[in-house]
């Protein structure tokens, strides 16, 4: 439920934003303006997406239902983080093992992945396909004109911590090894 912000005039939270929601368009930047532009445009893609693959679904062969079942998903988890709600899905999303959802190269290449079976999905699925795939690609462009709009959209790919352990085919660690015949 929305309500007014006191700590900023002319501002209402959002519960599923992270950047509060500017009643008066002249006073917001136009880095949240193009941020909050490039996140409506998302969120109406996989939700459009979404249709198409349930349309898709609706047939009656395995593989229609099975692959449309699987797009459908996809979309709706991408929705999701698009969107950064509903606070339950964020709690399971906003993990390590799911951090490069967040990360430009892996919405990339599950915009990819959605991208190429949308094109199996009829006439529909060709204009959603393209349309995600050139989504995409818009945000990129305008990503290297405006980084500072690109970083707030994206997080940066987290780094491993344990590159320097090298593991034996024993199980034994490298480190654990020295000193020993191998």
């Amino acid at each position: 439920r929305a309500r007014h912000s006191p700590l900023v005039p002319n501002t209402i939270d959002l519960p599923f934003a992270d950047q509060p929601f500017t009643e008066n368009p002249a006073i917001m930047s136009s880095k949240h303006r193009l941020t909050r532009s490039f996140r409506s445009a998302s969120a109406v893609v996989y939700l459009i997406n979404t249709v198409v693959s349930v349309i898709f679904a609706s047939k009656k062969v395995y593989l229609h239902i099975l692959i449309g079942v699987l797009m459908a998903l996809m979309s709706l988890t991408m929705l999701l983080v698009t969107m950064e709600a509903p606070p339950f899905a964020m709690k399971v999303l906003d993990t390590k093992r799911f951090a490069f959802l967040f990360t430009f190269r892996g919405r990339y290449i599950i915009d990819l992945i959605i991208s190429l079976f949308l094109f199996g999905m009829g006439i529909l699925g060709i204009i959603m396909g393209a349309v995600t795939l050139a989504l995409i690609f818009g945000i990129r462009f305008v990503g290297v004109r405006h980084p500072e709009a690109f970083s707030e959209l994206f997080r940066q790919p987290l780094e491993d911590d344990d590159d320097d352990t090298f593991v034996t085919y024993d199980g034994q660690t490298l480190e654990s090894t020295e000193g020993q015949q191998v």
